[in-house]
């Protein structure tokens, strides 16, 4: 039995490819002499027509997004073209889509492909990651994006979450000349600083030649955004835990609401932190196919991408100190909701943040058609990803303040998004008793320049053959076979180049000229939230490099404070992963009750080789100074570890789909999927306590032999095509997860590090003190006593207790092994995930109009535990989510509406404290007009309603963040033509 299809002749074939459909081979879309009539349908509908026809025809699983037309994607951004998929959610920077959440996992679960080829990721956070982030790439210059939530053989492992498939344009995909070139001028609503309106202009190109055995495609893409991101919020060590003893003295009043006793949280800072952002992104891609015969086909491409982030950062608030609060009030939770605090400083924290992003990639594929049976194919790239500071360095910024507050106080207690912040003003130099600080009051404390650099490169071979079983069209049908090599490197260094003293908030005020310092009005700058009432409705705005160069001429002898690249790096961490890996996929068709069945079975094996390296600097012995201080010593030059791990494993997979109707299809899948372990936790480095005291022997050390996670996934759907274009669907998913990293505390022997208060040398000094009549528990006793063995007077002038002092005890190879606790990152923990997919997608005939809409259900069984401090297994990012589209096109006019709505998330553990971003819905809109056959007008609208974010930490009164987006528009013009 079949089922009804929509047939592609040669023309709608062309057309389908142009908006993204699954490739074809150039003979498949050769023209024949006749004329064609059918009607294609293409726009918005075209790309829910292809998209559909993408899931339908999918072995598994599998969500698509196809371009509306030729360099036209539904969004402007390939992560918020996402979110509309069923189970995606994205995570955004500066309200721009940057990586995704696909069925509760985070961006480093899901495995980004370019072309079917694994993509490196790189990012400025001090660790290397493995997540791609699709800020990088313009949407212009994607035909399609797959997100294959069940996972197969023949398909790169890596993504317990998805694997995600960007497919850019290629000559032969349509034969011809297909050219499509637009222009954008954008408005950001939040700028402040920047242009009003910035341009982005894009082109793609292909032709072919000598009767379609030679193609040529290129595509160029370059966008600026300035914007402007407000943030208030509760910084630095966020809610500090149990510090109740140093934050809150004796003689403060204590309001205590709690019934019972609790850990606490106590604010460190309240205030507004304000970047003004220059974004370019540069895209360029160059791709050559040439078949010299219908059997053989070689494509060479070359993609290039270049991110490039200019912030401007000026922060601005109050700050407590240890031991200055006056008044506090402690809410039912332990949370000190209201801190009242006596003198301090307003600050004025200029910063600048700059760095740039750049992505390479060179691929080459051969397809040959060995016969009518046969297909092999060979495609290997070496791609690489490197992101670093730009400028003085990645974050350089000073600490200022007008130190002339008189007393500062948080109240969070009104139940409101923001805490009010109020001030009352000492003597501020340059302003009268009791009145604000303008410029002139300004002092400043110390100067920074950080840096890093990351990179990563892949280079990978992949060999893939398909055996079509032409004798039969049931049973089976087809293998795919296949091997590949990928090799990986990530490298992580950060730079640090010293706090230059600026002095130390002494009364340097003279040093800054006033006109540096602008006065800002920041009444209602957090408009979109509720609260932060002030009586202080202002910041001063600092020309950060004109502040610069004051200190360096002051302070640091005229050298410019910048990151000097050319050092020895403060971290220096390597890791390379190489895989190698086979598979074997069998594809079965028949019947079972009479019933269509698709049968897909398979197995992937592969076996991963680790190495770590990372410059370390080597402690080579123990050193007693006195009876509490210890020390180390370190060895006179640094090195670089190197520490080895490896795996292998096999990944079955098993997919089934019954035709139960013509129209309606059931389906089961299972496999077994990974994603390999984060990368931070595989560095080779160990580091031990600096001061080794009995009790205190404690360090942390990555470890480069941590297994892969693990996951068996079972899917169950159904999926009803009842008219063409039209579906519905729902799905259900579990996945059992194992190998979840945890830190835990193993004894570890560390080199030769010995303990100088157990050897020989301590047991006869015990002796000694013993028959002498004292106590040889005493360690001051001991550690005299020993000297004194040692021929040493522990009273002389020469033991002066530092760690070159005489009287120094360092340890002997006769000394016993210390047993260090080692907090080291293993595989121990368990986790299930499952929920509900449901979709719908409807075209009303004729008419133009059209909606989809999905809705994602998402369960775990970790669940968090606010009240406690500590580490706790949780999994981030679980949220339920749902979208709506409505859109409606005739002949001329596109017009499209969508709303994306996600719930409240767990976003993270900072310092170990649960976060938690609420919940966040957003508008969006286009439109579109064809004015004549090759030239279309439109306009874009993202966050129409200038929706915002809201972070809190463990509870909804302990406010951390208030992130205050804005909408922007796009008005522009494409020209295509073929």
């Amino acid at each position: 039995m079949q089922k009804p299809v929509f047939h592609r002749n040669p023309l709608a074939a062309g057309v389908a490819l142009a908006l993204g459909a699954t490739a074809v081979s150039p003979a498949a879309v050769a023209q024949d002499d006749e004329v064609i009539e059918e009607i294609v349908a293409v726009g918005i509908r075209g790309s829910l027509i292809s998209s559909m026809n993408t899931k339908r025809s999918a072995k598994g699983v599998v969500d698509a997004i196809t371009a509306e037309d030729i360099g036209k994607f539904p969004d402007t951004n390939l992560a918020e073209s996402m979110q509309r998929i069923p189970g995606v959610s994205i995570d955004r920077q500066n309200n721009e889509g940057s990586r995704v959440t696909v069925r509760g996992f985070g961006p480093e679960f899901n495995l980004v492909l370019l072309n079917g080829r694994q993509m490196p990721g790189a990012d400025l956070s001090n660790e290397s990651v493995r997540s791609f982030d699709f800020a990088n790439l313009a949407s212009e210059g994607v035909r399609a994006l797959n997100v294959y939530k069940t996972f197969n053989a023949a398909t790169p492992s890596g993504g317990i979450g998805s694997t995600i498939d960007i497919k850019t344009a290629r000559p032969f995909d349509k034969l011809g000349l297909v050219a499509s070139f637009g222009v954008k001028a954008m408005t950001d609503t939040t700028n402040e600083k920047g242009d009003d309106f910035t341009p982005e202009l894009s082109g793609i190109f292909s032709n072919t030649f000598a009767d379609d055995t030679v193609g040529v495609g290129v595509f160029i893409s370059h966008q600026e955004r300035d914007s402007r991101a407000v943030k208030g919020q509760v910084a630095e060590q966020f809610w500090r835990e149990n510090v109740d003893a140093v934050a809150v003295p004796a003689t403060a009043v204590v309001t205590d609401n709690r019934t019972e006793p609790t850990n606490t949280f106590f604010p460190r800072s309240l205030g507004l932190n304000v970047d003004d952002i220059s974004r370019t992104r540069t895209n360029g891609q160059l791709t050559l196919q040439y078949a010299p015969s219908d059997s053989l086909t070689a494509t060479l491409d070359y993609t290039y991408s270049e991110f490039e982030n200019e912030v401007a950062t000026i922060g601005s608030g109050i700050w407590f100190n240890d031991g200055d609060a006056q008044e506090v009030e402690i809410d039912q939770n332990g949370a000190y909701h209201y801190v009242q605090a006596g003198p301090g400083d307003y600050s004025a924290g200029p910063a600048s943040k700059n760095s740039r992003n750049e992505n390479n990639s060179v691929g080459l594929n051969l397809d040959w058609q060995v016969t009518d049976d046969l297909n092999l194919t060979l495609d290997a790239h070496d791609s690489s990803s490197d992101v670093r500071g730009t400028g003085r360095g990645s974050n350089v910024f000073i600490v200022m303040g007008a130190t002339c507050l008189a007393t500062k106080t948080m109240d969070a207690r009104p139940s409101q998004d923001v805490p009010d912040m109020f001030v009352t003003w000492g003597d501020c130099l340059g302003s009268a008793p009791g009145e604000e600080p303008t410029g002139s009051a300004y002092d400043s404390l110390f100067a920074n320049a950080l840096s890093d650099i990351n990179k990563a490169d892949i280079t990978q071979i992949q060999l893939a053959g398909d055996w079509a079983n032409a004798s039969s069209d049931d049973g089976l049908t087809s293998i795919q076979f296949g091997v590949a090599s990928t090799d990986i490197d990530y490298r992580v260094r950060r730079w640090d180049d010293g706090q230059v003293a600026a002095g130390w908030y002494g009364g340097n005020q003279d040093v800054f000229d006033d006109s540096i310092f602008t006065r800002v009005d920041s009444s209602g700058i957090l408009s979109e939230f509720s609260g932060f009432n002030t009586n202080a409705p202002f910041y001063h705005d600092v020309d950060i490099e004109a502040a610069l160069t004051a200190i360096e001429q002051e302070y640091n002898g005229g050298e410019r404070i910048e990151v000097d690249y050319s050092t020895t790096p403060l971290e220096d961490h390597a890791i390379n992963e190489e895989t190698v890996s086979a598979y074997l996929q069998f594809n079965v068709e028949g019947e079972f009750n009479d019933l269509p069945i698709t049968l897909v079975g398979g197995i992937r094996y592969e076996d991963t080789d680790i190495t770590a390296n990372s410059l370390v600097q080597e402690t080579t012995a123990i050193t007693w100074i006195n009876a509490d201080e210890w020390s180390e010593i370190k060895a006179a030059e640094q090195s670089f570890s190197d520490v080895a791990g490896d795996y292998s494993l096999w990944l079955p997979n098993l997919d089934i789909s019954f035709d139960v109707r013509d129209d309606m299809i059931a389906r089961f899948s299972y496999s077994k999927s990974i994603t390999r372990p984060t990368l931070k936790s595989m560095r080779g480095t160990t580091s031990t306590s600096s001061r080794p005291k009995p009790g205190q022997r404690d360090g942390n050390a990555g470890n480069p032999g941590l297994l892969p996670f693990t996951s068996d996934n079972f899917d169950l759907s159904f999926e009803w095509y009842y008219d063409e274009g039209s579906y519905a669907s729902i799905g259900y998913y579990r996945k059992q997860v194992e190998n979840f990293i945890v830190q835990s505390q193993i004894p570890t022997i560390v080199g030769n590090l010995r303990d100088p208060s157990e050897g020989p040398r301590a047991i006869q000094a015990r002796a000694d003190i013993a028959d002498a009549g004292g106590d040889p528990t005493d360690l001051q006793l001991l550690h005299d006593q020993i000297n004194i063995n040692q021929g040493i007077d522990p009273t002389s002038a020469a033991c002066t207790g530092s760690p070159s002092g005489t009287c120094t005890i360092v340890q002997q190879d006769d000394d016993p092994l210390i047993s260090w606790r080692i907090s080291t990152p293993s595989n121990l923990e368990t986790a299930t995930l499952y929920g509900w997919e449901f979709a719908i997608q409807h075209l009303f005939g004729d008419s133009g109009f059209g909606v989809s809409a999905n809705a994602t259900i998402v369960e775990g069984d970790i669940n968090v535990d606010n009240a406690i401090t500590g580490f706790q297994f949780v999994l981030t990012g679980l949220s339920d989510s749902a979208n709506l589209v409505g859109f409606y096109e005739n002949d001329r006019w596109q017009a499209r509406i969508a709303y994306n709505w996600r719930d409240e998330f767990l976003n993270g553990t900072r310092n170990d404290s649960p976060h938690y971003t609420e919940e966040f819905g957003q508008w969006d809109a286009n439109a579109s007009y064809l004015a004549t056959d090759n030239l279309t007008v439109f306009v874009e609208a993202i966050n129409i309603t200038d929706e915002s974010q809201r972070i809190y930490n463990r509870y909804p009164n302990q406010f951390t963040d208030a992130n205050q987006f804005g909408a922007r528009y796009n008005i522009g013009a494409r020209y295509s033509f073929e």
